[in-house]
């Protein structure tokens, strides 16, 4: 969808037929609901393709490429970057709840998403979620179990992520290393020993590395990012349509094109090099060289949802995030010295009475 299609999209689709009213999108029912009375208006199901890009062809047209202009806003405290919608004076940047300013808004240029997994779990649906999560958080302090996690404490965001494949080619020259034992000394000395036999080798391996994620992000915290990375299928994904955006604050990416291909070819060369590993096989392995070839490399722009918030116990924030698919949770915790301090007595305890146990035996 081009970004004309879109504006286009988004001018039709804004207010409600019935009353006037702004309509946002509703994971729930897959429809757009009337914030003020209720009407609902289905989204119609577009087409299902998805097609990759050529990687090398985009760069040596980069200028020419499919860029276009939109209205960003920057917030004042963390600097994340979100396009601006109609009610921007109501938002408040999601990673900090920092309200965001009008006069912070530019114009900037970009390359526009063409792909998208919606929400699909609601606030809602979240905030029962999130009480089950820090229920099961065994050293959890119990205050922060009481109305932190309600729906309205919840950002919807559209975080931008790049997804690259490519093939490679791999030839390598190391050496195998074959563990075998000899008998040493003699009397009570003697004795087996552990050496490795090297043997010089070479060849070559080759991998379709598909849908390699990277996220567009740099204001998101990577250690959570990073658990939550498995919940996410890129292949879940559809072209994106406007009305899925509605009521949801859409990141611009702050990680560009060159950037995230960049870290896209580290993960394969670190990658290949344990494949070449594998490769020698035997006991040990020494690499000596690895010359590694990377062809069909294509990419895509694609926009995922995540619920993100964050709560303050004795004056420290604790950032969560929801995928906004499945429902997967991480976040940081606080931890109640009081429980941690019970948990080691009763440990103690145990152990005391396993030792009497066993000396009586």
């Amino acid at each position: 969808m081009t970004s004309e299609e879109i504006k286009r999209n988004t001018a039709e689709s804004t207010s409600c037929g019935t009353c006037g009213a702004p309509m946002t999108y509703q994971p729930s029912s897959n429809a757009l609901v009337c914030e003020y009375c209720g009407s609902k208006k289905s989204i119609e199901k577009g087409s299902n393709l998805i097609q990759e890009r050529d990687f090398l062809g985009f760069m040596q047209n980069y200028e020419k490429e499919n860029f276009t202009m939109t209205k960003v806003v920057e917030c004042n405290t963390c600097h994340a970057q979100s396009t601006v919608n109609e009610q921007v004076k109501s938002m408040r940047c999601p990673y900090c709840s920092t309200p965001f300013v009008e006069r912070n808004i530019h114009e900037e240029r970009y390359i526009q998403p063409e792909y998208i997994a919606p929400f699909v779990v609601d606030k809602n649906q979240v905030a029962g979620l999130l009480q089950g999560w820090i229920k099961g958080l065994w050293f959890a302090p119990n205050k922060i179990q009481r109305g932190l996690f309600a729906a309205e404490h919840l950002s919807g965001v559209y975080v931008p992520f790049w997804t690259y494949d490519m093939q490679t080619y791999t030839q390598y020259k190391g050496e195998r290393g074959d563990a075998y034992y000899v008998t040493v000394g003699s009397g009570e000395n003697k004795r087996k020993e552990r050496r490795i036999s090297w043997t010089h080798v070479r060849g070559t391996v080759t991998h379709f590395y598909d849908d390699i994620l990277i996220s567009g992000n740099k204001t998101l915290k990577p250690n959570l990012l990073q658990s939550l990375s498995s919940s996410w299928n890129p292949k879940a994904i559809q072209p994106i349509k406007a009305d899925y955006l509605k009521g949801f604050i859409t990141e611009k990416y702050q990680i560009d094109i060159k950037e995230a291909y960049d870290l896209a070819r580290r993960i394969v060369y670190e990658e290949e090099r344990e494949r070449v590993r594998r490769h020698i096989g035997g006991d040990q392995q020494r690499i000596h060289q690895v010359n590694t070839d990377l062809s069909q490399i294509t990419f895509k722009h694609i926009l995922l949802p995540l619920y993100v918030s964050s709560f303050s116990y004795r004056n420290k924030q604790y950032t969560y995030y929801v995928n906004g698919v499945t429902g997967k949770i991480t976040g940081e915790q606080p931890y109640s010295a009081w429980k941690i301090g019970c948990a080691t007595v009763l440990a103690i305890i145990l152990i005391v009475l396993f030792v009497i146990l066993i000396s009586k035996n």
